[in-house]
């Protein structure tokens, strides 16, 4: 290989970005049938999707690894390697919380202990799993923008659209943690003596797995703003 081609590489790293990011979004894709499984009491749905999670993260896993492993300290970017690196990392946290979402929704069955008879529970964890996804799809869309922003040498209008795009993954972010709060202290508030600490920690875990993925999204966007700067 030439010089220039070996400083340009064979394959452009944001085409291997957005081969992970597919992967990862296949993951989002399957939060709210595992959820919705898990609330209707459908075990064998719940495995049968979290199987299917648990592929899909590995895979991401291969292609993440790819990239460490072949990209080259002296590969020209037009941004800093290390925004590019702390995205994919970021990118990949979207996926491992998906998967730390499906461990737990298998090893035992969801219960919900606050506000069984009106729905409120229930409903404030759809909410956290709606903005959760939201976010995820949000920076979805405008990391498959990169080539864009690339051709735009990272400025311009499509630059400006993108750093309104991350104003809106942040709205999301923060409505996450708004029910996250709410879940959260509803399930403290839970005072029946009969009342399983598992199945608090459970879901404790659920939310905060849902919860840690709006936060990924959020930084996604945050790095993107980054590589917008430099």
């Amino acid at each position: 290989m030439n010089v220039l081609g070996k400083l340009l590489g064979k394959e452009s790293p944001f085409e291997q970005l957005t081969e992970h990011l597919e992967k990862v979004m296949a993951c989002v894709d399957l939060v709210h049938p595992i959820l919705e499984a898990a609330l209707e009491g459908n075990a064998a749905e719940v495995k049968r999707i979290a199987q299917e999670i648990f592929l899909l993260e590995h895979e991401a896993d291969v292609v993440k690894n790819r990239i460490r492993d072949h990209l080259p300290r002296d590969l020209m970017l037009p941004v800093s390697r290390m925004d590019y690196l702390a995205f994919l990392r970021a990118q990949d946290g979207v996926a491992d919380n998906v998967e730390d979402l499906a461990m737990m929704l298998t090893v035992r069955q969801l219960r919900l202990p606050c506000g069984e008879a009106d729905g409120t529970c229930r409903d404030q964890l759809l909410f956290l799993a709606n903005h959760a996804v939201k976010a995820s799809r949000s920076v979805a869309a405008m990391t498959r923008r990169i080539d864009e922003l690339k051709r735009a040498a990272f400025t311009g209008p499509v630059a400006d659209e993108l750093r309104a795009a991350a104003d809106e993954v942040s709205r999301q972010e923060f409505e996450c943690d708004k029910h996250q709060f709410k879940l959260v202290k509803a399930i403290l508030a839970e005072e029946d003596p009969e009342w399983p600490f598992a199945s608090s920690y459970t879901l404790m875990e659920v939310i905060r797995a849902l919860g840690k993925m709006a936060n990924h999204a959020e930084s996604m966007s945050d790095y993107l703003r980054l590589m917008i700067a430099d």
